[in-house]
């Protein structure tokens, strides 16, 4: 029996159009954004798994928007393999990350989100700079750069950052189940100064661990504490990482 599946992109406008359909009872509800992400979360890995049985019926393998090695974990994690230079030096390329499927994103965490940028869609490494009601900029100095990311009036601390140099950007107040994402290698990473906020539904998994192509594991710098898996076995492994230009999370 033949059967339509619907499209990658059908799936992604229903799930926006879920979250839009909830945004005017935010006010009523304070924890509306984590039900909201929880209920986006679970709609993204029922349409995985549905394209993953499709492509093995009929014989094709089902590629994610993530053209990195995407490993759905058992249990709460799934690990990623990084294809991009848009987080260095914080995640190096060919690098595994794993992410948590339930914890909501805090400041200073890395997530996996999926963007939508210049009619393309793509899934990307950024870091949680600014949340909902949060002020942000990063206003020019005396010497026309940049000295730091200013977020409520305070200037981060960000010494994940090596020698990187963050362009000046204006000031704005994040909207309601927002966020604003940079990418740790600022001068090449397409985030939230080009795209502007990204909304938490689009969210796919918080960063609890880095691992080191030897398989050697890292606290994510920068980012708040966060329990990893307890185990190996509950944590799938990456896929090959992909031949170098060839695939990528977004553009680099």
């Amino acid at each position: 029996m033949n059967e339509t599946l619907p499209s990658l992109d059908d799936a992604a406008k229903k799930l926006r159009m879920l979250a839009a359909a909830a945004s005017p009872t935010v006010r009523a509800r304070p924890d509306l954004a984590r039900v909201v992400l929880d209920r986006a979360r679970r709609k993204r890995r029922g349409r995985r798994l549905r394209q993953a049985a499709a492509g093995v019926g009929v014989g094709v393998v089902a590629l994610t928007t993530l053209a990195a090695a995407t490993v759905l974990g058992r249990a709460d994690y799934f690990t990623v393999t990084q294809p991009s230079t848009a987080m260095e030096s914080t995640v190096h390329v060919g690098e595994r990350v794993v992410f948590s499927k339930k914890l909501s994103p805090a400041r200073g965490d890395v997530i996996l989100v999926h963007l939508t940028w210049d009619g393309r869609e793509f899934d990307s490494m950024l870091r949680v700079v600014a949340l909902s009601g949060d002020t942000i900029g990063c206003p020019a100095g005396p010497t026309g750069r940049c000295e730091a990311v200013v977020v409520n009036g305070r200037p981060l601390a960000e010494h994940y950052l090596g020698e990187t140099v963050t362009d000046p950007f204006p000031t704005s107040t994040i909207p309601a189940n927002m966020m604003f994402l940079l990418g740790d290698n600022r001068p090449v990473a397409i985030d939230s100064r080009v795209i502007g906020p990204v909304g938490l539904a689009d969210v796919a998994g918080v960063a609890v661990q880095i691992k080191d192509r030897d398989g050697q594991a890292r606290a994510v710098p920068g980012a708040p504490a966060h329990g990893g898996p307890g185990d190996r076995d509950n944590v799938d492994p990456a896929g090959p990482v992909p031949p170098a230009g060839e695939t990528e999370a977004g553009p680099r």
